[in-house]
């Protein structure tokens, strides 16, 4: 017989994932979910594939160039593989779901498919996670999802977090009023983060965004110690005046701020957030705020599953193996054990046991014994 697997090689950045972390995935996937359901955040299931949509694409927009495109052979038009799911439900709330209410609360889980590697791994598929408000008061938005975030954490046990925030509109505003790719001096202070390199006083501000990068305590002590034009003051104000709204509920959380960065979060409108677990270094999450097409600001923020699977330990069940023909009806077992039935009749009860990796093996009345 021709064997069918001849091969097994998989492209880059794709990987199978195997019974152990298989479970685990859907474990921690379940538990952010139901906390999701619980704070009144709806299900919805987005398209694998959707046709390319140069109208739609001002949301998250540096995601579109990460997408993998297909033609339909039918119609010869080009379809794109989805490379994030909060583009589509923002998409999704200003179209199909505009007669909703507001705010809206939205929750997804999938796969996405991106063809450049993740910032945080080696990645092309991986699944994500996360949760959408619409059309609610932006500071009031913003601390109900990072609450989310750290009950979502603290109930799969990872709560030693740093949560490091910038703002890409105050990048944005010197990008369009200092044109950077004329004025090389201030481009390249801001690039390599250096407040050495800026002398005149007609800019000093921008120093004191540089100097913005660290704890969040300490980018207030800078705050207030600097003169900034109006636009970018209000910014600031509102950044840290929302920050202490957050403390107030979460005293010893970490928060860290880059005033300068902004590149890794254009996407985002005023906010743009990033998770780590401080024992690994490894970023969880990330999330922000966005306009979507018709000027409805959204906040969302998304676990990157494969990140949170390296972060979190599950206890195993344990397993009772179950001999051929043992009518278990008339037999109460923990509701937390797996049961692992014998399909054969002359099989050696240890054994099979012992390879199947059982914790107990069911005797003939109906107790559990210890495999030593």
């Amino acid at each position: 017989m021709k064997s069918f697997f001849i091969n097994d090689l998989l492209p880059e950045g794709f990987k199978v994932l195997l019974p152990e972390q298989a479970h685990k995935e859907e474990n921690i996937s379940r538990s952010i979910l139901d906390l999701f359901f619980q704070n009144g955040y709806q299900l919805v299931k987005t398209p694998m594939i959707e046709y390319e949509d140069n109208i739609s694409q001002n949301t998250l927009k540096s995601l579109h160039n990460q997408s993998f495109l297909l033609m339909e052979p039918e119609t010869k038009k080009i379809l794109v593989l989805r490379s994030d799911i909060t583009a589509q439900v923002a998409k999704l709330a200003s179209t199909k779901l505009k007669h909703y209410p507001r705010p809206i609360r939205f929750a997804y889980s999938g796969e996405v498919i991106r063809n450049s590697k993740n910032n945080y791994k080696s990645e092309r598929q991986f699944k994500q996670i996360g949760v959408e408000l619409i059309g609610g008061p932006q500071d009031a938005s913003m601390v109900e999802i990072l609450n989310l975030a750290i009950s979502s954490l603290s109930k799969i046990n990872i709560k030693n977090i740093t949560i490091d925030f910038s703002l890409p509109s105050i990048f944005r505003l010197i990008d369009k009023n200092l044109k950077l790719k004329s004025n090389k001096n201030i481009k390249n202070a801001l690039e390599n983060k250096d407040p050495g390199v800026i002398q005149s006083k007609k800019y000093d501000y921008i120093n004191g965004l540089i100097l913005m990068a660290g704890t969040v305590e300490e980018a207030y002590k800078i705050y207030k110690k600097f003169k900034f034009p109006n636009k970018i003051n209000l910014l600031l104000d509102n950044f840290f005046n929302l920050i202490s709204v957050i403390k107030k509920k979460n005293k010893n959380l970490s928060i860290t701020v880059d005033m300068t960065e902004g590149n890794s979060f254009l996407e985002y409108y005023n906010f743009g957030f990033k998770i780590y677990n401080k024992e690994n270094a490894k970023g969880i999450a990330v999330g922000g705020d966005y306009k979507s097409n018709n000027n409805e600001i959204g906040l969302g923020m998304t676990f990157l599953v494969s990140q949170l699977l390296a972060s979190t330990n599950f206890k195993k069940k344990e397993k009772a193996y179950v001999p051929f023909n043992t009518d278990l009806s008339k037999i109460k077992l923990k509701k937390s054990l797996i049961i692992i039935k014998e399909l054969y009749s002359k099989k050696n009860k240890l054994t099979e046991a012992k390879k199947q990796k059982c914790d107990f093996i069911l005797n003939k009345n109906g107790k559990l014994e210890k495999i030593n």
